[in-house]
């Protein structure tokens, strides 16, 4: 049996890393675009965990809101794909965000720096929609000022 000439595995390696780069094409992380989204308040007023923070409250304010999520999946209709809520690192530190939903995207936890699903399945619509109740943690000695924690949303597609 011949061994295969120098131009064929040049060819056969040049074949290999074109598929890998196709099925990594397939496998890929996209924004999603949620500007048409509603915040039920313009501005989330944080309140201390206690009148007078102490070792058993710690230093710690909570915040709450309403959002009416509206998700742009028109891209990856009949597609599968996970979709993910993402908080970049902020300012302040560590802030914590819980929230629950009415059902059509998963309930979840997040730490800012990070990202949590909340929706992973086919993608049926051209948009994904529900409300969520979203209640935010974070130390309230770094909180010094207004700050805007801005999510955004991304999808891996198969």
């Amino acid at each position: 049996m011949s061994r295969p000439s120098a131009f064929v595995l040049s060819l056969l390696v040049a074949l290999g890393l074109a598929l890998g780069l196709a099925f990594d094409a397939l496998a890929a992380t996209f924004p999603v675009d949620d500007s048409t989204s509603l915040p039920g308040v313009a501005q989330t007023k944080m309140q201390w965990r206690s009148l007078g923070p102490n070792r058993v409250a710690g230093d710690f304010v909570d915040g709450a809101t309403v959002v009416t999520l509206r998700l742009n999946t028109a891209r990856w209709i009949n597609r599968v794909g996970q979709i993910y809520m993402v908080l970049p690192s902020q300012p302040i530190g560590l802030v914590n965000v819980n929230w629950t939903t009415q059902g059509k995207l998963l309930p979840g936890t997040l730490v800012s720096g990070s990202r949590a699903l909340i929706f992973a399945g086919l993608i049926r619509a051209p948009t994904i929609e529900d409300t969520i109740e979203v209640h935010v943690h974070t130390d309230g000695k770094r909180l010094t000022s207004a700050q805007r924690l801005q999510f955004n949303f991304e999808i891996d597609v198969e």
